[in-house]
């Protein structure tokens, strides 16, 4: 049986698919078997699915076509790692693309350090065109890996950054562990960020990797989901940052994303002064209301006088 499952989550990116399903084919790590689901594309992406299916039989695991589209890709990935039997896990966006050694890179550091539930590595972000943007090395220089190198971490280091931050800026840069028991339905039920409640519940008492070498491609374009994030959809993600502190019991973190609400919606919106709905989503504060008063004055006085 192979080590590694690639879920390959397919909707509508029939224009960069090729790259994907090359950037695949291309990995140097060869012991991998595939589950395709696409999401009911309208494009030509399952005419290029089938085409991949025949090349590549024996490498095929599963190709489901849903009658109807989810909307949400995080469905897809619950569905590949559900019917995933491998050790090891690959979600492989359609959008995105690979460095040939990113497999053997990653299932290295995950035979090595068994007591790993994840690793992940650099991305670098790239145009329709391929054309390099900025990569990811930013957000990870907290971590203080050095180029090229690869660093073990307990859980908590990941843990204390999220929600507000993550180390893991694209899915594609991850393989994970499949995990023993069936991940509770309330990982994948945020539309924009199920991705980090997965994190979160993966590496939970355990430890994760990362490793500072540029093998993963993650690509910008209109249609992405970083990209299509309106003022409305920003102010969503809070409900699910809330739901992310009460899910996992942050209660110590309660007062931070009240800060960080009145600073990125409040701020850049008055009219949200009084609306307080994602707030009140966190649970076990006592005199919420008050609370918010209090900070959001404080915010303000600070503008002021500093």
């Amino acid at each position: 049986m192979a080590k590694v499952t690639i879920v390959l989550p397919s909707y509508n990116h029939a224009n960069f698919l090729n790259d994907r399903l090359e950037s695949i084919l291309n990995q140097t790590y060869k012991d991998w078997e595939i589950i395709i689901i696409d999401d009911k594309s309208t494009d030509k992406s399952i005419d290029i699915l089938n085409q991949f299916v025949k090349k590549n039989k024996s490498k095929i695991k599963h190709f489901i076509v849903n009658s109807k589209n989810s909307g949400s890709g995080y469905l897809s990935w619950k569905k590949g790692i559900e019917l995933a039997k491998t050790e090891y896990i690959w979600i492989a966006e359609t959008d995105d693309y690979s460095d040939i050694n990113f497999l053997s890179n990653s299932i290295k550091v995950l035979n090595e350090n068994k007591e790993c539930a994840l690793t992940f590595c650099t991305s670098v972000y790239v145009d329709i065109n391929k054309k390099t943007l900025y990569d990811s090395t930013a957000r990870t220089k907290n971590l203080y890996v050095d180029n090229d190198d690869c660093k073990v971490f307990n859980s908590l280091i990941l843990e204390n950054v999220l929600p507000f931050n993550t180390y893991i800026t694209n899915g594609s840069s991850v393989v994970f562990k499949k995990p023993k028991n069936k991940i509770p339905n309330e990982i994948f039920i945020n539309k924009q960020s199920s991705d980090i409640f997965l994190w979160t519940y993966l590496v939970k008492n355990k430890s994760f990797a990362f490793i500072n070498k540029k093998l993963n491609y993650f690509r910008r374009h209109e249609d992405s989901t970083t990209s299509k994030i309106s003022e409305l959809d920003k102010e969503s993600v809070y409900y699910e940052k809330a739901n992310y502190l009460n899910y996992f019991s942050c209660q110590e973190k309660y007062i931070e994303f009240i800060n960080h609400y009145i600073k990125h919606i409040v701020n850049a919106n008055k009219m949200k002064i009084f609306d307080i709905s994602a707030i009140l989503k966190i649970e076990k504060i006592k005199f919420l209301r008050l609370k918010y008063l209090q900070l959001l004055f404080k915010f303000y006085l600070n503008k002021i006088f500093r």
